[in-house]
């Protein structure tokens, strides 16, 4: 069965069940100078390992997503670089179940503006994002260990249960916050 999802401008309140949301504060800089402004500590990430670093370019394609991938023993940033981009994310039901299979029924998909991120929690299933308009860039960030459930480098990709998949998008371009 095919689900269809609304695409979702990024709130912390909408994207707290997957994890954590980094952008402009709206208060006073906690530190400036001659040309800068500085918010320090706008958002936290729980990590026991160096981390390491990787950019994607993510090419307009079909809005459709058959697989997720998930870490059960990290958390990923995910920072929007040139283009917004376009975030699947789906719940973890049990985050000690190796067999856990991704559950179309829970994926919400949010825009990531540029300049924004976000903090993916731990065993939250996600898709490599998609672009809003032609090709994008985004960079991620997580800790270099194995996870719980071995490497994900050798195949990370689960598909839905059911064989169901998921398509979004209706209605682009995407509306901003109200």
């Amino acid at each position: 069965m095919q689900h269809k999802i609304s695409v979702e401008p990024l709130t912390p309140e909408a994207f707290r069940p997957f994890g954590k949301v980094i952008d402009l504060p709206e208060g006073a800089p906690s530190k400036a100078g001659d040309g800068w402004d500085c918010w320090s500590y706008v958002q936290m990430m729980d990590v026991h390992e160096p981390i390491g670093m990787g950019l994607v370019v993510t090419k307009s394609r079909e809005p459709v997503v058959a697989s997720m991938e998930r870490h059960v023993s990290r958390e990923e940033l995910l920072l929007a670089f040139d283009q917004e981009i376009i975030q699947p994310v789906a719940e973890c039901a049990d985050i000690d179940d190796p067999h856990e299979c991704p559950d179309a029924r829970t994926v919400r998909c949010f825009v990531i503006k540029p300049g924004q991120a976000i903090v993916i929690g731990r065993g939250v299933w996600h898709s490599p994002a998609y672009p809003v308009h032609g090709d994008a860039r985004y960079m991620f960030a997580i800790e270099k260990k194995k996870d719980k459930f071995g490497d994900e480098m050798i195949h990370p990709w689960v598909d839905f249960k059911d064989g169901d998949t998921i398509m979004f998008g209706d209605g682009l371009p995407i509306p901003g916050p109200k």
